[in-house]
Parts: C-alpha cells; sequence; structure tokens
C-alpha cells in the first residue's frame, strides 16, 4: 500500500515536471517571436523614415467597440509621426493613422490584477470607435499626442456626441 502512495506521487511529479517544461519552452517561443516582431516594427519605422515620437514600450491594449476587438492583450505600444502603432504578443498589429486620430483622454484607473499602476488611454477615432491603451505614462502620451494637433480632453470631459 505505501508503496502505492510512493509510485503514484513519483508519477504525479514527473507529470508536474513535463507539464512545467513545456510551459517554459512555449513561453520562450512565444517571448522571442514576440521579440522579433518588435524589431521587425522598428526596423519598418525606420525603413519608412517616421520617427518615433514615443517609443515601444510595453501597454496592454484593451480593444474598442468595433474596429480593433479581436486585438485585446499585451504588446508593446510606440507613436511614430504618422500612426499610433500596437504590436501584441499574439495577434495582429494595430496601426491607426494619426490623421484618424479625433481626440484622446485618460480613462479610470484599472484595479485588475493585470493592470498593475497603468492608466487607461483612450485614443477616439474619427468614426467614433475609441481604443483604449493601458500605459506606464499617460502624460507622455497626452502631450506627444496634442503636438500631433490631436484634441486632448481634460479629466472628466465627455466626448460631443456624434464624434
Amino acid at each position: 500500500m505505501e508503496s502505492g502512495a510512493v509510485v503514484a506521487i513519483l508519477i504525479l511529479a514527473g507529470v508536474m515536471a513535463a507539464i512545467f517544461a513545456a510551459v517554459v519552452l512555449i513561453t520562450r517561443r512565444v517571448g522571442s517571436g514576440a521579440e522579433a516582431r518588435a524589431d521587425d516594427l522598428r526596423a519598418e519605422v525606420e525603413h519608412l523614415g517616421e520617427g518615433w515620437e514615443i517609443p515601444l514600450q510595453g501597454a496592454s491594449c484593451l480593444g474598442s467597440r468595433r474596429s480593433f476587438r479581436n486585438s485585446k492583450g499585451n504588446g508593446v505600444l510606440g507613436l511614430t509621426g504618422r500612426r499610433v502603432v500596437f504590436e501584441p504578443i499574439s495577434g495582429e498589429r494595430v496601426s491607426v493613422p494619426l490623421v484618424r486620430v479625433v481626440g484622446a483622454r485618460l480613462g479610470e484607473w484599472r484595479r485588475a490584477a493585470g493592470a498593475g499602476r497603468r492608466r487607461h488611454l483612450a485614443i477616439r477615432l474619427d468614426d467614433g470607435d475609441e481604443v483604449g491603451f493601458l500605459v506606464d505614462d499617460p502624460e507622455q502620451w497626452l502631450g506627444a499626442l496634442a503636438a500631433a494637433d490631436v484634441a486632448v480632453e481634460a479629466p472628466g470631459e465627455r466626448p460631443s456626441p456624434g464624434v
């Protein structure tokens, strides 16, 4: 009876070790792939001569109601002279030309465990849709967007209907 329990524990430990090893391998593969995609994005921006107003930094995309519903998740967010670009760890890149960005505002604090101390930055598009991001320094983003002639809304200010 006692030897049966020992065998069961050893089998369970072996299964757990195999699962742990698989998770580590998958995490490394996904991480290196995401890093390569970010490097490709940097090379693309350099090749196009756009220049970085805000270099790529860690962020979370909260998605939007219409345009970017399937783009939620963690990745890197940057602002070039022509567009706001989000490269997720997995999924499709979000690239919004600045001519489509008509407003930006700070959303409410996110208290979820995954949000950490990040603030919600909402970017309003010309079709009325908003795409949200959790960023470390939203004031930097609001300043850079204001410098790009994007209307920055004061906290508590609501966009006018139909915009």
